[in-house]
């Protein structure tokens, strides 16, 4: 987070972390309804050129923040939830003219989780049509000509741009590191089927995941507990660290490899010993069988809308529905076996270290609004069902931020979160930047 884009309403309470929220209503040094404000005030004046918020519930969260009888770990903060969740108080559209004005009687679970904890829910925020590849129209809160990433596109930029000071997106391949990446935010993936799922539109069964956005470490693993409703594990230390060498290396741009050089280098400066994993042979082929599943799995995800509405799809969505339908059920079962024994191999990778590193994304966000960037470096681990989070370490030629990715054993969650904490100690975050 810039200086140049933080608020200067309320006493820039837009841009506070959930953790100095919830210290400042502690301590009675504001209330949750001028928090609320603060970020109204914030999607007023910068979201007509962001485009991050689909529906704001302004009299639902002025409503929220003034009720004094609820309590929770969240109570008073404010948050956005993309829009392939199911909200009572805001229509659930999906990105899809299909479903305009789409209405509901319940949350969805995981949006019911953080209320009951006190959150505040704003509103909706920007998707990718269905949660693929057919992108939102949000931009870049830096550089308005490119992409913030996708398909949870409005939750990266919102969280970036201080309109909340966390927000909700789903993962099937990389929707949440990758715009997290881009936007220079933390994002984090847990464990495959740790959060509920319950009505969240759901892209691809055996991938979909659904992910938290913050501007800090400590303020996931805040998250993360509320979810399993566990304490957060203390910063961890010394963390073995291993730096992932994969045949995706070669798409990995020179600032980028040399950032994540860089933060290796910071690593062990701090403390942390790193040393380099050679990838195994099976991980190459884990691209062609995930393709086979995401294609069969999306096609049928899609069923609903395509018998109801005659498809209607963009033409990003019509391809998908079109490579889902070659893909025979042989072809799926096969690749769904391979990925299984990818899944049993992966505990090997953490033989010799506790967290594995990568680059987040192969660079900055590529200019342009028509893709929202090369998902392969995050659909990996997606695949795997392995937890994973990224961490803001510096930026590109052009000043737009460059990540790296945390990788941890399955469940392992709240370790790789304490690890970030190491991690973005030894970075320097880019709330540390702003300080």
């Amino acid at each position: 987070m810039r200086r140049d884009r933080e608020a200067t309403v309320t006493g820039a309470l837009n841009t506070l972390t959930i953790e100095q929220i919830r210290a400042g209503l502690d301590a009675g040094a504001f209330s949750a309804a001028e928090v609320v404000e603060a970020c109204l005030a914030r999607i007023a004046e910068r979201d007509p050129q962001v485009r991050a918020w689909i529906s704001v519930d302004a009299e639902g969260a002025r409503s929220a923040a003034r009720d004094k009888q609820h309590t929770g770990p969240l109570q008073g903060v404010p948050f956005g939830v993309k829009d392939v969740f199911r909200t009572a108080r805001c229509p659930t559209e999906m990105g899809a003219d299909a479903h305009a004005g789409a209405t509901h009687r319940f949350d969805a679970a995981a949006v019911a989780v953080l209320r009951a904890a006190g959150g505040i829910m704003l509103g909706k925020t920007a998707t990718a049509e269905y949660a693929g590849t057919a992108p939102a129209d949000t931009c870049h809160p830096e550089a308005p000509a490119h992409t913030p990433g996708g398909s949870s596109s409005g939750s990266a930029a919102a969280v970036a741009d201080c309109m909340v000071p966390f927000a909700l997106g789903t993962q099937t391949g990389g929707s949440v590191i990758r715009p997290a990446a881009f936007c220079g935010v933390v994002g984090f993936k847990p464990t495959f089927g740790l959060y509920p799922v319950d009505g969240m539109k759901m892209a691809a069964q055996s991938f979909d995941t659904v992910g938290l956005f913050t501007r800090t470490a400590a303020d996931a693993a805040l998250l993360h507990s509320v979810f399993l409703d566990t304490p957060p594990e203390a910063a961890a230390g010394p963390v073995r660290f291993g730096l992932l060498a994969t045949h995706l290396d070669d798409t990995v741009d020179p600032a980028t490899a040399v950032a994540l050089e860089g933060a290796a280098a910071r690593l062990a400066e701090a403390g942390c010993p790193v040393e380099t994993v050679a990838a195994p042979g099976w991980l190459s082929g884990l691209t062609a069988h995930r393709a086979v599943i995401n294609a069969f799995e999306r096609h049928r995800a899609l069923a609903p809308e395509a018998l109801a509405h005659g498809q209607g799809f963009r033409p990003e969505t019509q391809a998908t529905w079109e490579a889902g339908r070659a893909v025979s059920g042989d072809a799926y079962l096969e690749a769904r076996r391979a990925v299984d024994d990818a899944r049993r191999a992966a505990a090997s990778l953490f033989d010799r270290v506790d967290v594995l590193l990568t680059a987040a994304t192969p660079g900055e966000a590529p200019a342009g609004l028509h893709s929202t960037g090369d998902p392969r470096l995050q659909e990996l681990w997606t695949t795997l069902h392995l937890p994973a989070l990224c961490l803001p370490c510096g930026t590109g030629p052009t000043g737009l931020p460059l990540s790296v990715q945390l990788i941890g054993p399955a469940y392992a969650d709240a370790h790789l979160l304490g690890a970030a904490r190491v991690a973005e100690a030894a970075l320097g975050g880019r709330i540390a930047e702003t300080a």
